[in-house]
């Protein structure tokens, strides 16, 4: 509902209350007038003679009913302005709603629609990592054989190494035998080469003293 609308129907509530207070002030007015209209005017002309005249010509009755009467009048009249006025908001309230129930329908869809994309997007998504998953768990065993392989390869080279330094230790114990072999023979030669001299040596001082 636009300000103009708004507008209008506070305008329709305004003029019934107004109405509905007139006519009950009305009567208000005329149960003075019937109660005491006629003790107004003795008061005024004939004041202060006839006071007597003027109270037994009163009729509060009268006027107690018609004040009723009127009171009743103004609020029940406001009520009704007030029903009938919503009762009019309600049906142009309910002549836009059709229009409002089509653009609201408009909107589920376009939601709809809207929420359906992101969908398809996300599930998209989701299937290129599942993807992306299996090519690495794939690709995992061929790298820790890939890395086996190496592993064994570089334990041949250690026990490759191993043994080359353990023929190279075979070999300087072999060379140092055959120079401790060498010096044995060398020294056996020299006792010999002494032990020969000394005999000779004998020999000679043998033969000196037999001449």
């Amino acid at each position: 509902m636009d300000g103009k609308q708004t507008v209008k129907y506070v305008a329709l509530y305004q003029v019934l209350a107004t109405l509905a207070t007139v006519v009950g002030l009305g009567i208000v007015g005329l149960g003075v007038s019937m109660g005491f209209g006629e003790t107004i005017a003795i008061v005024l002309n004939d004041a202060p003679q006839n006071w007597g005249d003027a109270i037994a010509a009163a009729n509060p009755t009268v006027f107690g009913i018609l004040a009723v009467v009127g009171v009743l009048v103004w609020q029940v009249g406001k009520s009704l302005a007030l029903v009938f006025t919503i009762g009019k908001v309600a049906e142009g309230s309910a002549g836009t709603a059709g229009g409002a129930d089509v653009d609201a329908a408009a909107v589920k869809r376009e939601v709809l629609s809207d929420v359906d994309d992101r969908l398809s997007g996300i599930e998209s998504d989701v299937k290129r990592h599942e993807n992306r998953i299996s090519q690495a768990s794939s690709a995992s065993p061929k790298g820790s054989s890939r890395s086996d392989e190496s592993e064994d390869d570089a334990s041949n080279r250690r026990s490759r190494r191993r043994a080359s330094e353990s023929a190279s230790a075979t070999g300087d114990d072999a060379d140092a035998s055959s120079d401790d072999a060498e010096s044995n023979r060398r020294s056996n030669r020299r006792s010999s080469r002494s032990s020969s001299a000394d005999a000779r040596s004998g020999s000679g001082s043998s033969s000196n003293g037999s001449e």
